[in-house]
């Protein structure tokens, strides 16, 4: 080969190699500003409730992630997009992305404003959540959001409705028959389906058992207990 054709050889696979390598960074530049121009049309951001990190909440987030707790990593765009794309994602992107669409949906409509434009503004939602708030922070927010049936959004109205008093002051018990509402409020309705509510809450018993949140005492001693009736209020 002639030292001319060598050199030409040499431009071309330094070009190609520079193109291979400039391709993935103009694609992860463009979705990162994609990123920034969705979350410029978001307006106002929410902000993190004080967190709480009170038995009651604990017990809320381990039924709902099967024992473990909870992890938020910090998200990139590309990485949110690859894992709706394979339908897998963390609990942690999981309930950020019910906390950006929560807020969206209590946000007036922008006139002329389409679904597609809303979900976008949830997915960059998603990832500044991800990366401004803590665990403990997006629990909470979940936990204030979640309804309980019988009218009751958040925990505090809950444990307001079915046993007057508050998160913190609940018997263990109590707390039990609470986590295992939010999965299906009407399924497990103490009231109209007893039956079903004491199983449920006699899993989460046996759930907060084998994470050693409780001894087998304890576990015991809340599954004899009956089902209290709901404080006051409709019952429909």
């Amino acid at each position: 080969m002639s030292p001319r054709s060598h050199g030409l050889s040499s431009r071309l696979l330094r070009g190609g190699l520079a193109a291979l390598l400039l391709a993935p960074l103009l694609l992860l530049g463009s979705v990162e500003a994609a990123y920034h121009y969705g979350l410029s049309r978001v307006g106002e951001r929410p902000r993190p409730p004080p967190p709480r990190v009170d038995f009651a909440h604990q017990v809320l987030w381990l039924i709902e992630e099967d024992g473990r707790p909870l992890q938020l990593e910090p998200l990139w765009p590309w990485t949110l997009v690859n894992g709706l794309a394979r339908g897998q994602r963390s609990a942690g992107e999981d309930l950020a992305w019910l906390t950006a669409r929560r807020w969206l949906a209590s946000q007036p409509r922008r006139e002329g404003e389409r679904h597609l434009h809303r979900s976008f503004q949830a997915l960059a939602l998603t990832v500044w959540i991800s990366r401004h708030w803590t665990a403990e922070e997006l629990l909470t927010a979940y936990a204030e959001g979640a309804s309980f049936g019988r009218d009751s959004i958040g925990l505090d109205a809950a444990a307001r409705r079915y046993f007057g008093r508050e998160p913190e002051r609940l018997a263990l018990h109590e707390v039990a028959l609470l986590a295992g509402l939010p999965q299906s409020p009407g399924r497990y309705d103490p009231l109209r389906r007893p039956e079903a509510a004491l199983r449920r809450r006699d899993f989460v018993l046996a759930r907060l058992r084998s994470t050693g949140l409780i001894s087998e005492a304890q576990r015991e001693e809340a599954s004899q207990q009956p089902l209290p009736l709901p404080a006051t209020g409709p019952t429909h």
